[in-house]
């Protein structure tokens, strides 16, 4: 192993560790009557036909393996055209991306871009600086509570292990002021995992290994930020090659529609056997 791998695999065991460490600094119970399974959610926009995307990739697909964190990676079209289209980038990966450039006040998009918990940006490939990030916000979840206006979330699955049935329960922070912020309810499918032989583009010769690839994204609800609300929901079937219940798991997201505020995100992750607590 060269020194230059030497260096990224050390990075990499030191930012799991890190985030291991910071984990338990999450709010797992907001009130005395309801347990949140809410999560931080860690997303990457990437490409297989960028260059500089592997390298951050690879930290993704470690986090990914962190029960306790919403990561999914979100794969743009813009760089299909430079020779290699990559199979999995999708409309709604850009059009999330330049929501967020919305949200954060700058026109700037680009690949390896890290956003955690929604608010805070960053290159993907920056082990340290997404470290010590994510540690801050999950520091500032646990300590500034009261100001989080996003809801907590709870899934439970109705019926069999093998049914694709869930409920959602909505549940207002009951610390948090009275707000009238509105949130969208977005059901996330991911793959777990994928390894690309790529032929063509920037990465040609390279294999590329992606983990907790959105694959689809429905809104199934909303919520007004007032009272509790439940909400069913039900996984699709097998598409094409694909089965969430076999390949992958899912991310609910709650998100003010205006684009302000705190961000509420929970994982059920079938491949890997994790699921909210």
């Amino acid at each position: 192993m060269n020194s230059k791998a030497k260096r990224t695999n050390i990075a990499v065991a030191l930012l799991a560790c890190a985030i291991t460490a910071a984990v338990a600094l999450f709010p797992q119970v907001s009130s005395a009557e309801k347990q949140t399974q809410n999560m931080l959610l860690v997303e990457l926009f990437t490409s297989q036909g960028c260059s500089s995307c592997p390298p951050a990739d690879k930290i993704f697909s470690k986090l990914a393996e962190d029960e306790k964190i919403a990561v999914l990676a979100w794969h743009v079209p813009y760089w299909d055209y430079i020779g290699w289209k990559d199979p999995f980038s999708i409309k709604e990966a850009e059009n999330r991306q330049r929501k967020y450039a919305r949200r954060l006040q700058t026109n700037q998009v680009y690949t390896p871009q890290a956003l955690v918990a929604g608010k805070k940006q960053l290159v993907g490939s920056n082990e340290r600086s997404l470290g010590r990030t994510m540690r801050a916000e999950m520091r500032a979840a646990s300590e500034n509570e009261a100001q989080n206006n996003a809801p907590q979330l709870n899934i439970q699955r109705s019926g069999a292990e093998s049914a694709r049935q869930f409920n959602l329960n909505i549940v207002k922070n009951k610390l948090a002021k009275e707000s009238s912020t509105k949130f969208d309810i977005s059901l996330v499918l991911f793959q777990a995992a994928a390894s690309t032989d790529v032929k063509r583009g920037e990465n040609r010769g390279r294999r590329i290994n992606d983990a907790n690839i959105v694959r689809q994204v429905k809104k199934i609800g909303s919520w007004d930020g007032a009272d509790d609300k439940k909400i069913s929901f039900r996984l699709p079937n097998k598409n094409g090659n694909f089965d969430v219940m076999r390949d992958g798991g899912f991310v609910i997201i709650a998100e003010p529609n205006d684009l302000s505020g705190a961000i509420s995100a929970t994982r059920w992750d079938f491949k890997r056997g994790f699921k909210p607590e």
